[in-house]
């Protein structure tokens, strides 16, 4: 593990600096369109299967991500608790996964100790702990691990930030979660968030 965070802090301070494209709003949890649009760039160049799941879809009114993914024809397949956009469906994503095969997922779940925007007990921000957290988020993966195709990427997307004075480094919790069975593969920036993208080597 310490190998990883070393190999992880490297490449974080050489990461791509991704443009802040703006029109999305990190308040209702949504992130720097130009995120996708790189995840997209690095799936045609792999010629991975053209089919995203997204998890953790947030409440946003109007998916930009839904309108760059039907522009480049790619199917992206956007789950969340209680979706407000018609495009994203609605589904507990550490019950439910993707349902089909997919070439990479974007990863972005609520933080935790975060408020639950719909104060629902089944949302990932919600678990008493680091350890229930990251329990809650493994079942997310165990879930969409099966369906994502050898060299299938993961772009798991978070920030430092701070809960009641604790500091919680999620990026590299996230090395924790994915370290078993996947390869850390490149690290972008998009100011606040740290952009990890995991390949799975299974």
């Amino acid at each position: 593990m310490d190998v990883l965070i070393s190999r992880y802090r490297d490449r974080l301070r050489n990461g791509l600096l991704l443009k802040d494209v703006g029109g999305y709003n990190l308040a209702a949890s949504e992130m720097n369109p130009a995120i996708l649009d790189e995840l997209l760039s690095v799936m045609f160049d792999l010629e991975l299967p053209p089919v995203i799941w997204e998890p953790f879809a947030g409440r946003t009114k109007a998916s930009r991500f839904q309108d760059i993914s039907k522009y480049n024809d790619v199917e992206l397949i956007s789950q969340t608790l209680h979706p407000i956009d018609p495009r994203i469906r609605e589904g507990d994503s550490m019950k439910f996964g993707p349902g089909k095969e997919i070439g990479g997922v974007l990863f972005h779940p609520p933080y935790f100790g975060s408020s639950s925007f719909f104060h629902d007990e089944r949302d990932a921000c919600e678990a008493e702990n680091r350890a229930e957290y990251l329990a809650g988020l493994d079942k997310v993966v165990q879930l969409f691990k099966p369906r994502l195709v050898r060299g299938g990427l993961v772009c798991a997307v978070g920030r430092d930030y701070r809960v009641g004075g604790q500091r919680i480094w999620l990026p590299e919790w996230y090395l924790e979660l994915f370290g078993g069975d996947f390869s850390l593969r490149e690290v972008w920036l998009s100011e606040p968030d740290v952009v990890i993208i995991f390949e799975v080597t299974e």
